[in-house]
C-alpha cells in the first residue's frame, strides 16, 4: 500500500514537472503568456521649453524626431480605461482615451492651469516610451474623462497604440 501511494506520488510529479517544463519552453517561444497583457501607461507633462534638434540632455524628443521638449512635473504613470483608435475628420488617425475619474478630475485642474499660460507653457505633452507623441496648446480647461492624442500615425500605428494602451496584446 505505502509503495502504491508513493509511486502514485513520484507519477504526479513528473507530469507536474512535464507540464511546468513545457509551458516554460512555450513561453520562452512566443515571448510573455498572453494572459497578462502588457499596459502601457502614459504621462500628460506641461512643456517648459522647445527647441530643435539634436537635443540636449534633459529634454525629451518628439517621436517624430523633429523637436525636443523640456518638460515640467504632470500627471505620469496614466493608465487607460479605454482607448480605441479612430479617425479625426474623416482624414487623420487619432487614439481617443478614457481616463478613470481620479485621472479625469488631475486633467482637468491641469488643463485648467496650462489654459491661462502663454506659449509654449499652455502646452501639454503626452509622453509614450519617453517619446513625446504630441504636444497641444491648451487653450481652455478640459473637463475629461476623455481626450484625443493625435500624431504622425498611419491607421496601424494609432491602432497599436490603442491596443497597447487598453492592454490588449497586438
Amino acid at each position: 500500500m505505502i509503495t502504491i501511494v508513493a509511486g502514485t506520488i513520484v507519477t504526479l510529479g513528473l507530469v507536474v514537472g512535464i507540464i511546468f517544463m513545457t509551458a516554460r519552453a512555450l513561453t520562452a517561444m512566443t515571448g510573455a503568456p498572453r494572459s497578462e497583457p502588457h499596459v502601457t501607461s502614459f504621462a500628460l507633462l506641461p512643456v517648459l521649453e522647445t527647441s530643435s534638434v539634436p537635443c540636449a540632455a534633459g529634454t525629451v524628443s518628439a517621436l517624430d524626431g523633429t523637436s525636443c521638449y523640456k518638460l515640467g512635473q504632470g500627471m505620469t504613470g496614466i493608465a487607460a480605461e479605454k482607448a480605441t483608435a479612430g479617425l479625426s475628420g474623416g482624414t487623420t488617425w487619432v487614439v481617443q482615451v478614457t481616463l478613470n475619474n481620479t485621472d479625469s478630475a488631475k486633467f482637468a485642474a491641469l488643463t485648467s492651469t496650462l489654459s491661462q499660460k502663454p506659449a509654449p507653457r499652455n502646452q501639454l505633452a503626452i509622453v509614450i516610451d519617453g517619446k513625446v507623441i504630441t504636444a497641444p496648446a491648451v487653450t481652455q480647461p478640459i473637463p475629461g474623462p476623455a481626450l484625443e492624442i493625435s500624431g504622425p500615425f498611419t491607421q496601424k500605428d494609432a491602432t497599436d497604440l490603442a491596443r497597447r494602451l487598453s492592454g490588449v496584446p497586438n
